[in-house]
């Protein structure tokens, strides 16, 4: 897959005043750019790294994200890849259940992401890569950002309005006049104290006699871990694990290796443990968190995806939730001209769209914490399949059964 070039240098960036900038090129900076730029906004879309890039991820789309997409209206060719998801294996307590699903469907970040930025920039948006966003300083009349780049080193960037979309590793720092923390008083970027970190990991497609089209999810007393097969064959394993557990391996690849071991016990599960523990494993900072969606005080500095918040991911929703946020976070911005107005309504929708599923989510990473619960679970999921496939709607927020 070939790396998406800049349509711009960084120095005619900083010779324009933009509309919108967006800080990450992840489902939510992607499609709120999309959209701003259909809009007519002149809108620069950054990224850290160069695309397509990995990134630890489940790699699931579930019917929300395809709704999401099929409103982005990408050409056919984008996502013809996508492997739809017939089934979900559930393994717990050496217990294994297999329920079959609809509607959702699985596709690499590579293949995804880049789809995507492709379309932000077919749409007439600026594409820049590499480039690194330290601080922004907003002020009533609009925003500066201050900027790493590979190719010229520091530069500042203009716009009327940053929406920032720099994922859970989010750490710019964004200042409002003469200096003050952007963030209001009470509301500043928390995590949750028992939230569970990402593990992830790319396989072989031999590694496992997994079949395209069925998820598989571990989980055991120390986390979970999903595993699926990619468009391109390769393995995808993603996993939330308790951090502080994560000293009894030799490092998080063995460690990925026990936790499907402790859930699988001695039923047959094809899959080769040896090849996930020697796997390179990349880790994201702890997943469940809250932020404040408008972190300015003046309307112009606003939160999407995972920047704005996020649950312990075991029902596959990110991807929706993210391209959602972006959606609305653009049409918030198209509705009005008055910033401060732009982000009330940003911070309405987002709390309609997101806080029950956020509770539900809570509620179903709580219960995953408890092994008998769900080795219970999976027992009566093995009996009474159409009773478990009745209860995927409600876990994954729609999900589907068949």
């Amino acid at each position: 897959m070939d790396t998406i070039p800049a349509t711009l240098s960084a120095d005619v960036a900083a010779t324009r005043t933009w509309d919108a900038i967006v800080v990450g090129a992840g489902p939510a900076g992607a499609a709120a750019a999309v959209r701003l730029a259909r809009s007519g906004r002149r809108t620069l879309l950054i990224e850290r790294s160069t695309m397509p890039r990995p990134k630890v991820c489940g790699c699931c789309l579930s019917p929300q994200a395809g709704r999401e997409l099929d409103g982005l209206g990408l050409p056919p060719e984008a996502l013809a890849t996508a492997i739809p998801l017939v089934a979900v294996r559930l393994v717990a307590g050496g217990r294994a259940a297999r329920i079959a699903m609809r509607g959702a469907a699985t596709l690499s970040r590579e293949a995804l992401d880049t789809a995507l930025v492709r379309a932000a920039i077919a749409a007439g948006a600026q594409w820049l890569p590499q480039t690194t966003i330290r601080g922004i300083e907003e002020h009533a009349g609009g925003v500066m950002l201050h900027a790493d780049t590979v190719s010229r080193g520091p530069v500042r960037l203009e716009a009327a309005v940053a929406v920032v979309a720099a994922g859970l590793a989010d750490a710019i720092r964004i200042t409002a006049d003469a200096g003050a923390a952007a963030d209001p008083p009470g509301r500043s970027r928390r995590i949750a104290a028992t939230s569970r970190i990402g593990l992830g990991a790319t396989l072989a497609a031999e590694a496992a006699d997994l079949p395209a089209g069925e998820l598989v999810m571990a989980t055991s007393r120390a986390g979970y871990v999903g595993i699926v097969r990619l468009e391109d064959g390769r393995l995808d394993v993603a996993a939330a694990v308790d951090p502080r557990q994560l000293g009894r391996a030799p490092g998080p690849a063995a460690f990925l290796a026990e936790l499907i071991a402790e859930a699988r016990g001695r039923i047959a599960l094809p899959l080769d443990t040896d090849a996930v523990a020697r796997a390179v494993v990349r880790a994201t900072p702890p997943l469940t968190r809250q932020a404040p969606v408008r972190a300015g005080i003046h309307g112009r500095v606003l939160r999407v995806g995972d920047a704005a918040g996020y649950v312990e991911p075991f029902t596959g929703e990110g991807m929706g939730w993210a391209l959602t946020s972006g959606r609305l976070v653009a049409e918030a911005i198209a509705a009005s001209s008055d910033p401060a107005a732009a982000a009330a309504a940003w911070e309405a929708s987002h709390r309609t769209a997101f806080a029950a599923h956020h509770r539900r989510c809570l509620a179903v990473a709580a219960a995953v914490r408890h092994p008998r619960l769900v080795a219970g679970v999976v027992r009566l999921a093995g009996l009474v399949p159409a009773t478990a496939a009745g209860m995927l709607p409600w876990i994954a927020g729609g999900g589907g059964s068949r």
